[in-house]
């Protein structure tokens, strides 16, 4: 088992990183521990919770409905008033078990209730160990706005352990790949897509990109908490993603945001290729690679000026320009260069490319 610090917070990785949780009541005198959990996933992560962690089995259960289209305040409403009901403290620490939409919604809860109340995050899918339960930002949507009520709040310590894995559907897996994906083309420049073939058969291959994510997202956020430089290389592929997000959550279509976010890098380095000098073969071999294990996201052209606007939306836009994350190679992120919307419409009608 290893240990990556992000300043106050310890990120535990490895076989057996969740029994860690079954002490965390007893380290504070007199602190009360609760746990949040997916209702919907509750019967495969329970279990598992209960058998390594006997202490939390005595530990009062709370549930959330962690589904995208229910990622809103409005969700949690009922949570917090269970809470305040049942007399939930700022002595109180708050442990949330599940994918990175309840990772999202719990650390956002317990970030604002009572003013803040401690959490750690435990996350049961590959995309929420390597994303959403490191870094120390919580959200919720606003409508189908993507994160854009949320806090920077770091947990108290995150246990990441592969017994959770193995329950994990196949599409879930590829969405977790598509982050382990994003963190070696912005800052591995060494990355090889043969690498990422063998990972979906090698477990110490995905090993290493998930250990290489996890350290990355902590060197970065430890430089720039509160994304005022850097840290906005995280949000490459996220301003197509979560344009195509919204649009699939107003159709009620089912798209994973591991998916979006690899569609999203294909637009992004289509747009770098057009204005940072990223290497035409590259974009094309990359293009290939995400369209054969993530198919295309289906648009018309009749829905590109609502994708547009929903990439104004973002929340990292700046008098209303769009910054799309660029690379001129892997490893080379560039976060400052407006991207003028007849290129952003360019490059909606060029997708899905050659």
């Amino acid at each position: 088992m290893e240990c990556v610090h992000d300043q106050n917070c310890s990120i535990h990785i490895g076989d057996g990183a969740v029994q860690l949780a079954d002490d965390i009541p007893l380290r504070q005198e007199n602190r009360n521990c609760i746990i949040l959990c997916e209702e919907q996933a509750a019967e495969l992560i329970l279990p598992t919770l209960g058998d390594r962690c006997p202490n939390l089995r005595k530990q009062p259960l709370y549930y959330l409905d962690a589904r995208e289209q229910n990622k809103q305040i409005s969700s949690l409403l009922p949570l917090w008033q269970a809470w305040e009901a049942d007399g939930i403290d700022r002595n109180t620490l708050v442990i949330n078990i599940g994918g990175g939409v309840l990772c999202d919604m719990g650390g956002f809860a317990a970030s604002i209730f009572k003013r803040g109340i401690p959490f750690i995050n435990i996350p049961t899918t590959l995309l929420a160990m390597a994303d959403a339960s490191v870094g120390g930002k919580t959200a919720v949507n606003l409508d189908e706005t993507k994160n854009v009520i949320g806090t920077f709040c770091r947990p108290e310590a995150v246990l990441i352990d592969p017994v959770f894995l193995g329950t994990l559907p196949e599409r879930e897996f590829l969405s977790g790949m598509a982050e382990l994906i994003k963190m070696q083309w912005i800052a591995n420049p060494d990355f090889n897509i043969d690498q990422a073939e063998e990972s979906f058969s090698s477990r110490p291959m995905l090993s290493a990109l998930l250990h290489f994510a996890i350290e990355q997202k902590a060197r970065i956020t430890a430089l720039d908490f509160k994304e005022g430089n850097i840290r906005k290389t995280l949000n490459f592929g996220h301003t197509f993603g979560h344009a195509f997000e919204a649009l699939a959550l107003k159709r009620q279509q089912r798209l994973t945001h591991g998916e979006a976010v690899a569609h999203g890098m294909v637009c992004e380095l289509y747009l770098s290729w057009l204005m940072t000098g990223f290497e035409r073969e590259t974009f094309e071999i990359c293009s290939a690679w995400i369209r054969k294990h993530y198919g295309i996201f289906q648009f018309s052209r009749q829905e590109i000026p609502e994708l547009i606007a929903y990439m104004k939306a973002d929340k990292k836009n700046i008098e209303g320009r769009v910054y799309p994350i660029l690379l001129s190679a892997f490893g080379q992120c560039r976060f400052t260069q407006a991207v003028p919307e007849s290129l952003l419409e360019k490059a909606l009608s060029a997708y899905p490319f050659f």
